[in-house]
């Protein structure tokens, strides 16, 4: 598999961002992801990276800027990923963010332990741990659609002069870093997954490059659970650090274009994962459902 994928032209897109190992908001993306594909015949979803690597604590311990508890299961929520995936053959996509890096040749990431990397696949054993990498390996790091939108696990501050820049990436970085912080000199690839901002002209001009017109990525976290920055860019916060009131998925139509991430708009294409926990308006600076 490449590094960029190439989602189709129709259809409804369901798009989820970092769960960071929470099986319940996997869950309900993919209750929302198989509705519509009932509705309409015609759905796909896409994870935008950070699938793994969640909280290991235990309730008493849990710190309100996290969100809704829950204890992670990274390996459950990668193998019902999979088992999906092989149900709905092209129609399930994820590409690859910081924390899977990691487990391919990148900097071992310590968000909730010294080294996620080393936890996680000792917990799975060697055999699940050697059938994660095969998982992961096979992510691309670009998804581009003929709608305009391109989606990236971190920012869009890249320089590249095209997809062929994205699909020359060699994801094997960490022998050759002093320090976990070099990631952010690898060229592309320390910015398409690490970066948590671009300036609106690098921004403009990585869209370009890879023929589309606005940016979607997760990565950091966004109290509101969304957030538009100038007319290109629109980070989304589905999981990870969010309660449950204020996390939200996008969902494009597929045979649309759109110009500006002005068009997507809250109610239709900026949606609550969980309806009934959403309030009317969200800390008086959030969506108005």
């Amino acid at each position: 598999m490449g590094r960029v994928l190439q989602l189709p032209d129709s259809g409804r897109l369901i798009v989820c961002t970092d769960l960071q190992g929470c099986l319940r908001d996997f869950e309900a993306v993919v209750e929302v992801f198989l509705r519509r594909l009932t509705e309409t015949g015609d759905a796909h979803v896409i994870f935008t990276g950070d699938l793994i690597h969640g909280p290991r604590l235990a309730p008493e311990e849990w710190p309100d800027f996290l969100g809704e508890y829950y204890c992670d299961q990274s390996g459950e929520v990668v193998e019902a990923f999979v088992e999906l995936r092989t149900e709905h053959p092209g129609r399930v996509h994820a590409i690859l963010g910081n924390h899977e890096h990691g487990h391919v040749g990148g900097p071992h990431t310590a968000k909730f332990a010294r080294d996620e990397v080393l936890v996680l696949e000792a917990e799975l054993g060697p055999e699940r741990a050697a059938w994660l990498q095969g998982v992961l390996a096979e992510l691309p790091l670009v998804a581009v659609a003929p709608c305009g939108a391109v989606f990236t696990h971190g920012a869009p501050a890249a320089v590249v002069d095209g997809p062929e820049a994205i699909e020359s990436v060699d994801l094997d970085v960490a022998a050759n870093a002093d320090s976990p912080v070099d990631i952010f000199e690898v060229p592309v690839l320390g910015a398409v997954l690490w970066a948590r901002s671009a300036e609106p002209n690098i921004a403009r001009n990585f869209l370009a490059a890879m023929g589309g017109t606005i940016s979607i990525y997760g990565h950091d976290v966004i109290p509101t659970g969304f957030e538009r920055v100038g007319d290109e860019q629109i980070v989304v916060s589905t999981s990870f650090g969010v309660p449950d009131s204020r996390k939200v998925y996008l969902e494009l139509d597929l045979a649309e274009h759109y110009e500006s991430v002005a068009e997507l708009v809250i109610g239709s294409e900026i949606l609550p994962l969980y309806p009934t926990a959403a309030p009317r308006r969200l800390g008086g600076r959030g969506p108005d459902w």
